[in-house]
């Protein structure tokens, strides 16, 4: 851990423990009691997680929710681990060039408790990991490297401690690489779409008061920060919940140079904050896993189909030079099955599929979270060259 929790004092400790527990570092099973949302918890929902950069007064505005309402529903969503606050870097403007998306089938299912503290282990000393779910018996892995040296080295480290616990079929992983240089992240967890879908909110294009990002000045930032810039960043990514006089505490700063700096490196777009939910409680009957290897029509350097205007309800996807993976989730078969079609047809329009897409269900009650989004690591080695 990089905050110090000692410090925190009577209730705040117990509550910021608590939430570790429910998967903000800790493993996070999805589902349990399915939540039954209103219509106003709903369209708040959905708010939180199309707008996360407006404050609650805009967000009320926004949405046309009293503020009273949104504040006391969204602390009760927060409470009842239904959603969670992220604010992730900017992986683009850091030395990492290659994406990894790995899946693997396990020998079984993760029932067993000492199981699941075994997987948490290993992907907590795979710092390059920054995403890590179990579904069904399939383990899929997201990771940044450096190179394709780096990438090799914690492969055969994860292939050796996987095969001692004999939770895979097999010696090898099945990892597609994307050279972020050629590649598009097109959704990186953005529920959006699935909240939309699923609550028949009409999509529309306003993104609220977004930030125009200049790469290079981010670029330039995140390569010249100062001493107390560095400590304020790996504080907001370890706590990305907690208050900013908190953070001070825990950081021996004041309230006034976090906000600051954090103010700064959001507007610089060095990070941005995003939202995530735990979708088990929602009433999804199925996540889709979705890989597909195709040759581009014409002439395209970077990135896949235009299947935003589509509203498919997919919260992961990135399209490299000739492969994709996607995660999707849908309410039930009939949903699945018309977007599936739907797909087929944007992909068919952008490049010839060979073969058929790999095509995977489970259920989303279940599904495991090992890690998510968990960038600390990734950051703290970057941050140890410049």
């Amino acid at each position: 851990m990089f905050l110090n929790i000692s410090k925190l004092g009577g209730t705040f400790q117990k509550n910021f423990i608590s939430t570790l527990a429910m998967g903000i570092v800790g493993p996070l099973v999805h589902g349990g009691l399915e939540v039954k949302l209103s219509k106003n918890e709903k369209v708040i929902l959905w708010g939180l997680v199309k707008f996360p950069m407006l404050n609650d007064r805009q967000l009320s505005d926004k949405i046309q929710v009293r503020m009273s309402t949104l504040n006391a529903i969204k602390n009760k969503m927060k409470r009842n681990g239904l959603i969670f606050d992220r604010i992730v870097p900017n992986v683009e403007i850091m030395d990492y060039e290659i994406l990894t998306v790995c899946w693997t089938s396990l020998t079984r299912g993760i029932k067993d408790p000492n199981d699941l503290m075994f997987l948490k282990g290993v992907f907590d000393s795979q710092i390059n990991t920054y995403t890590a779910m179990v579904f069904g018996e399939t383990l899929l892995v997201l990771s940044l490297y450096k190179n394709y040296t780096d990438f090799r080295k914690a492969e055969h480290k994860m292939i050796t401690e996987l095969r001692a616990r004999q939770l895979i079929k097999d010696d090898k992983l099945h990892t597609t690489l994307y050279p972020l240089s050629i590649s598009q992240i097109g959704k990186n967890f953005d529920y959006t779409a699935v909240l939309e879908r699923a609550f028949g909110i009409k999509p529309g294009n306003d993104k609220g008061p977004g930030i125009e990002m200049d790469q290079q000045k981010a670029r330039d930032k995140i390569h010249h920060l100062t001493r107390k810039e560095k400590t304020i960043i790996k504080g907001i990514l370890e706590a990305p919940d907690m208050p900013d006089n908190k953070i001070a505490a825990m950081l021996d700063t004041t309230r006034q140079a976090v906000a600051r700096h954090k103010k700064e490196l959001l507007e610089l777009g060095v990070i941005r904050k995003t939202r995530v939910i735990d979708y088990g409680k929602l009433g999804f009957e199925i996540l889709c896993l979705v890989e597909g290897h195709y040759n581009k029509m014409g002439f395209v350097e970077k990135g896949g189909p235009d299947v935003k205007r589509l509203h498919l309800p997919s919260f992961f996807a990135v399209y490299g030079n000739s492969e994709t993976v996607s995660l999707s989730l849908f309410k039930d078969f009939d949903q699945f099955t018309e977007s599936k079609q739907i797909y087929l047809e944007a992909m068919k329009k952008f490049c010839d599929l060979h073969p058929d897409p790999y095509i995977n269900l489970y259920s989303p009650k279940g599904t495991i979270t090992l890690k998510h989004q968990e960038y600390l690591p990734l950051v703290e080695d970057f941050l140890k060259d410049h």
